[in-house]
């Protein structure tokens, strides 16, 4: 039996659960959630993630915790390289190291969006598939590589930045520093800006209304989300795509889009072996991925896990 806390921080909540794998099968045992109160910086944040780590000590006897982090950071110390949306000196802090300190308990932090792909296709709408690509779209968009159970890091244990890709040569900069990459096309903001729209929730309700500039927007977005799904089709053709966040979790609308520009630029071998679908976890799945990741660091073997 394996017991393990995930943790996934946001910029306005912290999310988490308490899991238990037995015998190839996961049960979760609890989740819950409070506020980040972010604006206070690296130290308050840290000390929140303690409590809840001492809270749930208290009444589970786990001996690893997961948390997924809304950047980068060093994989070697566990030290913060960038989180853009969470405000104050986070660059170099060391964040793994003060939380095992507190707590005496191993900490595995995994990026936020790599949390949800494993989540998604352990757990969730990638469940029974070998290979599983995910986008998750938001703020940015985060993206990862799922194959035989386990995150594809590459050589820089970072690998699976889907959105990252070069679509549209010197286009707009993007947050990384490069010109051109789906996620500056395809964030919120930009999403956003094309619609004429103070969110991108409201550029799809006026969409779904027959709005024509925010018809064009997700028309937008899926071309070069597509674009960038049809590159990871000819590498690694998975066997599913997995959209989620926000908007994508809306309707079919942006997914449609998103398959048809995908399937348009596939010559390469049967439009039958697509499936583009959207993610079926909810706001838990960082948290839960992060539970996952840290029951590998036991030895779990997550390919054979089913749910109770």
């Amino acid at each position: 039996m394996t017991i393990t806390l995930g943790i996934d921080l946001g910029g306005t909540n912290i999310k988490y659960v308490v899991n238990k794998i037995t015998d190839g099968e996961l049960t979760q045992l609890a989740d819950g959630s409070i506020s980040t109160e972010a604006t206070y910086g690296p130290t308050h944040v840290t000390e929140k993630i303690v409590s809840v780590v001492l809270n749930q000590m208290s009444i589970f006897d786990f001996t690893h915790v997961g948390i997924a982090v809304p950047g980068i950071f060093n994989h070697d110390d566990g030290s913060i390289q960038l989180f853009p949306n969470l405000p104050g000196p986070w660059k170099g802090f060391q964040f793994k190291q003060k939380i095992e300190l507190v707590t005496k308990r191993k900490i595995s932090l995994v990026n936020d969006a790599k949390a949800f792909s494993l989540a998604e296709s352990i757990l969730g709408a990638g469940r029974g598939y070998k290979t599983v690509a995910c986008l998750v779209l938001g703020t940015g968009v985060g993206g990862g590589i799922i194959i035989d159970g386990k995150i594809h890091g590459g050589a820089n244990q970072s690998a699976g930045e889907i959105a990252h890709q070069i679509v549209l040569e010197d286009g707009p900069l993007c947050g990384c520093g490069t010109r051109g990459c789906a996620e500056a096309l395809t964030s919120a903001k930009a999403i956003s800006e094309m619609a004429g729209t103070s969110s991108p929730e409201d550029a799809f309700n006026r969409a779904l209304a027959g709005d024509l500039r925010a018809l064009n927007a997700f028309r937008n977005v899926g071309k070069w989300l597509g674009i960038a799904l049809a590159n990871v089709n000819a590498v690694i053709c998975p066997d599913i795509y997995v959209i989620g966040g926000g908007v994508a979790q809306s309707g079919d609308l942006l997914l449609s889009l998103i398959r048809e520009e995908l399937m348009a630029r596939n010559n390469l071998w049967s439009n039958d072996l697509i499936r583009v679908v959207p993610a079926q976890l909810g706001i838990l799945a960082g948290a839960i991925g992060a539970s996952l990741k840290a029951a590998t660091e036991t030895g779990a073997q997550l390919s054979l896990i089913s749910t109770t």
